[in-house]
């Protein structure tokens, strides 16, 4: 169990240092947080879109309200931190269920899983393991109870207002990661910028550097930045970096 005094730290910290967001047409904002997941303990990663009238304070703390998480600290100087998640068994597979798309997302997924397998002196690596028609079970919003099943599911669902995408995986017990995307937000595809919409790749981008075990970054020039700062499909030099202290070659 948390302490009263150690969540309020911790809230402390996480709000004092949510970005500013990228645009006034597209402010957003991304915020870690702590749960529990049939007795292990989750990482809970939440990607909000920041309402007109609200800070990202605001909306950070509904969404994690949302998933029924505590925050967690915020990002160190510089790259990218670690989550606590280090996989045993490499290859990571993943499997996409497409029900509910808006956009194709079945390529642009199998394209982040390249980039972040791709590192130079990492041994870190995605499989793509086929469409499914699972919930990604670890999701809050998917119907039931949440459910480790040892399956690495990406899919679509109705999430709670604002929230664009969330991604839970455990960091006690065996591996294991799901993630949602939003049928509820206007998306693109094709790693462009499109005005009133989020390019999918480059939120799949970020959000798979979570699942790989990767936290947030204070570097804008870091993919792991906690906000949306336009389309970027290709990892850069502290995500290489990160991704290989983590898993280093050999």
């Amino acid at each position: 169990m948390f302490s009263r005094s150690l969540v309020l730290t911790l809230a402390a910290l996480f709000f004092a240092a949510l970005p500013t967001a990228a645009s006034a047409e597209q402010r957003t904002a991304s915020a870690t947080g702590i749960a529990n997941v049939q007795g292990a303990d989750a990482y809970v990663e939440v990607f909000v879109q920041v309402p007109e009238g609200q800070s990202a304070r605001q909306a950070a703390e509904a969404a994690l309200a949302d998933q029924g998480a505590l925050p967690q600290q915020p990002p160190g100087p510089g790259g990218p931190g670690f989550t606590g998640l280090v996989w045993d068994a490499l290859p990571v597979a993943q499997n996409y269920n497409p029900f509910g798309e808006p956009v194709p997302a079945e390529s642009p997924l199998g394209a982040t899983q390249a980039a972040w397998s791709r590192v130079p002196g990492s041994d870190f690596e995605f499989m793509y393991g086929g469409p499914t028609s699972r919930c990604p079970s670890i999701v809050r919003e998917c119907p039931g109870p949440q459910v480790l099943d040892r399956r690495n599911d990406v899919g679509w669902l109705p999430l709670p207002p604002n929230t664009l995408g969330v991604t839970w995986s455990t960091i006690g017990g065996w591996d294991e990661a799901d993630m949602a995307l939003s049928t509820r937000v206007p998306w693109n595809t094709g790693c462009t910028n499109i005005g009133g919409s989020f390019d999918v790749q480059t939120v799949l981008l970020h959000e798979n550097g979570h699942v790989a075990g990767l936290g947030h970054a204070s570097s804008p020039s870091s993919v792991m930045y906690p906000s949306y700062l336009g389309a970027r499909c290709s990892v850069g030099a502290l995500d290489q970096q990160a991704i290989r202290a983590l898993y280093p070659q050999g």
